[in-house]
């Protein structure tokens, strides 16, 4: 805080360069694909760059950050990249003691735009203190060429997300042990920590793709002709848009941008948070009989078109 506030920020000189900013870490996960496709789509002179600790960031015009604990890290070892322009993306609420609301919000009213997947993070933050115009609501994406179709024709139902309890892990738990007609299959990681991990992977009609390459990812969507994805709190979830241009139909918590991508009985189904596994069993069931194409329905969110509308962020501030 005390550096920030002795730094000159000149932020009117040309705007060539972005860097996109990740952990090592991250490289064969879902964050690492976010920085290195939109790096690869901008228009620009773009990177993506990776460090453990957030350490020795290159020079650059722009930064743009996939989350918002790592430019409030970020910043403590590289203060001078508040005299450029920075964007940071917030897919939603993960406050700890080390990064508590307070600190986040006082850290993001410092860069020139965060963006939200979905409104009702834009009005949480809002509520929680960050300036409106600091918004950008984008719905991020994937891609189209990567993530490519297939016919369904088993029946079969997946999900993909590393463990946790917003992810609403009994749930899966509860489908996987009362649906033993179909086949589930969990592309993910930890979920080793779960309580009941040794009973699921019993299951005979469940497999579990643990911490893959995301290079995989397209090949194990086409196994899948049901997608579900049961979480309690999202900002995106990603998995959904990417199983939808595989052609999976979407059974989705209303959480995140599930409610701006999918009609409820057109291109998929929509439950509460609060749902019994039963609800989520017969939409299940409904949704083996769907013939709709559902890739057709969100062709328009892709790499290309969000990387260019970051651009235009970068360009117009």
């Amino acid at each position: 805080m005390a550096k920030s506030k002795v730094i000159k920020t000149t932020k009117n000189a040309p705007f060539t360069t972005i860097t996109y900013v990740a952990r090592e870490v991250d490289k064969e996960w879902i964050f690492g694909a976010k920085v290195k496709r939109l790096a690869s789509f901008s228009d620009l002179d773009a990177q993506d760059y990776y460090h453990n600790k957030l350490r020795e960031l290159p020079n650059s015009d722009g930064y743009f950050f996939i989350f918002p604990q790592y430019f409030c890290r970020a910043v403590r070892h590289n203060p001078q990249i508040l005299q450029k322009k920075i964007i940071v993306m917030f897919t939603h609420t993960n406050w700890t003691s080390s990064f508590s609301k307070t600190h986040i919000i006082w850290c993001l009213n410092k860069v020139d735009k965060v963006i939200c997947l979905n409104n009702d993070i834009k009005k949480q933050l809002i509520e929680d203190g960050l300036k409106p115009e600091k918004i950008e609501v984008i719905h991020i994406a994937s891609c189209s060429d990567y993530f490519y179709p297939h016919e369904r024709v088993t029946g079969t139902v997946g999900f993909c997300s590393a463990y946790g309890e917003r992810k609403n892990p009994e749930i899966i738990y509860e489908l996987v042990k009362n649906m033993p007609h179909r086949h589930f299959y969990l592309i993910g990681k930890n979920w080793d920590k779960f309580d009941k991990y040794e009973e699921l992977i019993q299951f005979k009609n469940f497999t579990y793709y643990n911490n893959q390459d995301y290079e995989k990812y397209p090949s194990f969507y086409n196994l899948i002709d049901i997608f579900v994805s049961p979480s309690i709190l999202e900002g995106g979830p990603v998995p959904v848009l990417e199983a939808m241009l595989s052609n999976c139909f979407p059974i989705a918590s209303r959480t995140g941008f599930c409610p701006d991508l999918i009609n409820h009985g057109e291109n998929g189904y929509l439950f509460n948070t609060d749902a019994d596994y039963k609800e989520v069993m017969d939409l299940i069931e409904k949704a083996a009989l769907q013939t709709t194409n559902v890739r057709e329905t969100v062709l328009e969110h892709t790499w290309k078109n969000c990387s260019n509308k970051i651009d235009q962020l970068f360009l117009n501030f």
